[in-house]
Parts: C-alpha cells; structure tokens; sequence
C-alpha cells in the first residue's frame, strides 16, 4: 500500500490508507496570529522510504475531523528494540520550532535514531504509553541542558514543552540515540585507534580499544589533554566500542581537532543561587537544585566571591525567574573547554641564570622601596631555599631596553606572589629542574597583543605559561591535573602548560 500527504487544521500527516503514520504538528506563529508553522525536518525521512508518498490533499478550513492513527497491525508503525533504537521509519512526534525568528542560542541535541523521550530511564517496554512519547529520526530540539544519569540514559530539559501532553520539559532518552550539536569537528588524519587508557595500543586489551580509520571526522562535546601526546575526547554525535562509550582517548598527532567552545559540569548535587551565601539565607524564587552530572553551556564565568563562582549559563533558564547568571559553589563544579580568541603567543626575554647583578630597579603601585628584576620573588621559599622564580620573570623585564610590565595594581603583585608558590611546587616536583617561563603578567594592551583571551587570570598576574625542558607538555599537564585539583585552572599547547589559582576546576586544550 503506498503513502500519501495529508494537511489539516493541526498539522501534516503521512498516511497510509485512511490513516497516520507519522505526524508534525502545527502552532501558532509568534509574529503572525493568522500563520502556522511547524518544523519539516521530519519529513525527510518520508522521501526516502520505499513508498514514499506521491500526492497530497489539503484540508484546512474544511472542519472534518482528524485522521485517526495507524494500529501496529498496519505494519507501518516500528517501535525501538529493547535497546530503545528505532529503525527511523515509524511514527513519532516531531518537535517544533522554537518559533520563527528564534535568537535561542543555546544546546541543541538531535535524534539520530528513531527513539522514545521518556518519564523514567527505563526501558520502554517497561512504560505505559502515557509515559513515553515516540521521536523520529531527524528531530531537532532545542534544549537548556542535559544530565547523565547512567545507563547510557540522559535526561534532557527542552527549550520548550512540544512533546506528549506539551506541559513536560524534561525528558529521559536512551543517550546512543541522539547526538549534541556542537562547533569541535575532530578529524582523524592518520588511521589509528581510540583507546580507553592514554597508552600504547600493545599495552591494551582488544576491548578497550576501537580502530578509526583516516578521514573519519566526529563532533566532540569536549576535548582535554591527556599523558604521552593524546587526547581525551567526548564524543557528541557517536558511540563505540561494545560498551558504547563516548569518552576515549587518541594520539594528537593522528588527529586534527577544530573549534572551542566551554561547558559548565556538575560534580555533585548542587544549589545555584542570586547571592554566594548560605542556601538557607535564600528564599525558594533565588535558588534552583542542580543534579549531580548536569551539563550546561557556559558563556562566561568570573573570579570565585566567598568560595562561590558566578556563572552566565548559556541558553539555559533555571528557577521560577527563569535566571541565566547564578552563584554556583567551587567543589561542586568543573569549567572545561577553551574560550574563543584564547590563542597566546607570548615571548619572555628575561630568563637569568645566575645573574651577576640585581638587574634594573622596579616599582609597584601600593608598594613602597624598590624591587629588582634578578631579585627572586622569595628571597626564602617555602622550603627554606633562595626562590627560583625572579620578578624579571613574572614582570617581562627587557634587561637591554630596560621596559617591563608594571603592574597595574597592587592586586597583580599578590597574584604573582601567589602563584610564585606553585611554581615552586612544580619545579620541586621535577627534581628542582630549572622551569622556562613563556608568559606570567600581562597588562591588558599585551594580552590583547599576544592573542590572550579577554578575561585571562594573566591580567592578574596569577596564571603563568611555562615548559619543563624535556618533558611533553602534556605529560606536564597529566602529571599535575590531579594534584591540582580545583585550585585553579590547567591546560596545555603543545609547547607551553598553563597554570593558573582561580579557585576553582578549570581545564582545557589550546588546541594547537
């Protein structure tokens, strides 16, 4: 029996005999009251069956009632397997357009197999009909977040209600179903294997390792360093391997990533709030629950006040004032990715070694005597030796013209003087190997000059770009992220390690 389109009051129906068996429904225009519109995405997939439809009638205005829909002994409706996958060509719900004109600019998830969206992770056979909505292939929502609850399951808060009874926004779906949208492309350049362990592939099982072959491309949710030049990758639009895992690791050089984008991760059940304080100083309408494994967009965040971050989440609008900017608590969360226009490329010509002299006078603001440019930050360290690290170093003194970057206040002294610490830490950890310094201070004309990003912890002096001589920065970056922790934030290029004491967990991939 062939297909054919029918177009009523309410929406688009492909129908086979007298009934549907797939639908897109209308709704009112937002800038026209006597429009409707709906999002034909759906219909794709209608072309290319077997039997696609080869006319349509139009019955709007006429008053007649609804097509009734299709029953499974039609043989046209094809519910996913146990595994929730679908074959893509049964009936489902399509979402609709988030209205014309749109300006959200948030998540976008799609749904790359027949599905069903949910009320409990559990498998579909094991819900009503009242708590499962069927979902084409080819859908494409908008949506504010999503929340791994394991089990290959995430749950999914939409833009806007347009599926079942229209009032749900959140949703459960089977996670190897549908793929994020997102702007990192990886490429694979060179045929080689994603791995579970940042290891050589001969010290791996035949399980936790899946050959890709050259030209494969991916879209990535995120990516981060990882030990012996490879990457950590999260897959947005697949999953592989018998488990299907989304999180492997590659061989950088194998591989080409592109784009930036950040992301805010729940670590553990959380409160955003309006104010960082107490959640029991707030009432209900400035606070929202956050779940344990929730992921955000994230446009910006700023420096921890009272051991709180304020974030401005990205297309996401929590709580009974539909807020985007909350207070989150520093344990609790973890900032990754790269922002856009974050490219240093910075040069320290200030690198003594044994100087003979104390080098040229410095002064800073809020600060009274003089300093000099061989003179260590601490003239003692913490472990009870002459620094290492000199305010020639942190400042960019040019011994031959004798320019430097002052600071801008007495805020970035603190901030050197803070970090100076760490570096000391790192420099003991590598057996008190002489450290090279790429980039410390930056005032905003240099930032902007060297291709720093906007909001760089340089700009306070408290973040510092370095290399350990005949190590990976890599290598550098795996070995101290988990010693670091959420002290600050950590990335690597492939020839610098950035450090930097935010506050707070913050990791990323330059990129190049």
């Amino acid at each position: 029996m062939g297909t054919w389109v029918k177009e009523t009051d309410e929406a688009i129906y492909l129908m086979q005999g007298n009934q549907w068996i797939s639908k897109i429904s209308k709704r009112p225009s937002t800038t026209n009251p006597k429009e409707q519109v709906l999002n034909v995405e759906g219909m794709r997939q209608w072309f290319t069956r077997s039997d696609s439809p080869l006319a349509m009638t139009v019955s709007v205005g006429a008053g007649g009632p609804e097509p009734e829909q299709a029953g499974s002994d039609g043989g046209a409706v094809v519910p996913p397997s146990e595994g929730e996958s679908g074959s893509g060509n049964g009936e489902g719900s399509t979402p609709e357009e988030p209205g014309e004109g749109s300006t959200h600019t948030g998540a976008q998830l799609r749904v790359k197999s027949t599905t069903y969206f949910k009320l409990q992770p559990k498998l579909s056979n094991q819900l009503t009909d009242a708590e499962k909505v069927l979902v084409t292939n080819g859908s494409l929502f908008d949506i504010q977040y999503y929340v791994d609850v394991g089990n290959n399951h995430w749950q999914v808060e939409l833009l806007e209600p347009t599926l079942g009874d229209r009032k749900t926004k959140s949703w459960f779906v089977y996670s190897p179903d549908v793929e994020l949208i997102t702007n990192i492309t990886l490429t694979v350049i060179s045929d080689t294997l994603f791995k579970q362990e940042p290891k050589l592939s001969s010290q791996l099982s035949e399980a936790q390792k899946v050959f890709v072959k050259n030209g494969t491309q991916f879209k990535l949710i995120n990516n981060k360093p990882a030990a012996g030049e490879h990457a950590e990758i999260e897959l947005a639009d697949a999953v592989l391997g018998p488990d299907e895992k989304r999180l492997w690791f590659v061989y950088k050089p194998d591989t080409k990533i592109e784009g930036k984008r950040q992301i805010l991760r729940v670590t553990g059940d959380t409160v955003f709030k309006t104010q960082p304080v107490q959640s029991s100083q707030l009432p209900s309408s400035d606070k929202v629950l956050v779940k344990k494994g929730t992921v955000f967009l994230l446009n910006s965040f700023a420096q921890p006040e009272q051991n709180h971050v304020k974030v401005a989440l990205q297309g996401a609008f929590l709580g009974p004032k539909n807020l985007t900017t909350w207070y989150a608590y520093v344990p609790d969360i973890e900032i990754e990715g790269t922002q856009i226009g974050n490219n240093p490329n910075d040069q320290n010509p200030s690198q003594p070694t044994n100087p003979s002299d104390r080098g040229i006078a410095l002064t800073f603001p809020g600060f009274s005597g003089t300093y000099y440019s061989n003179d260590p930050i601490y003239p003692t360290n913490q472990y009870g030796q002459r620094g290492n690290f000199t305010w020639g170093e942190a400042l960019h003194v040019n011994r031959a013209t004798g320019a430097y970057r002052r600071p801008a206040n007495s805020g970035v002294v603190y901030g050197i003087l803070k970090v100076a610490r760490v570096m000391e830490e790192i420099r003991k950890m590598y057996g008190d190997k002489p450290i090279r310094i790429n980039s410390w201070y930056r005032d905003p004309a240099t930032n902007a000059a060297v291709g720093g990003a906007q909001f760089s912890r340089h700009l306070s002096g408290d973040a510092v770009d370095f290399v350990v001589p005949g190590v990976s920065c890599f290598d550098v970056y795996a070995r101290l992220n988990t010693w670091w922790g959420n002290r600050g934030g950590l990335a690597s290029s492939s020839v610098f390690t950035h450090i930097d004491v935010r506050g707070y967990w913050a990791r990323w991939d330059y990129g190049y």
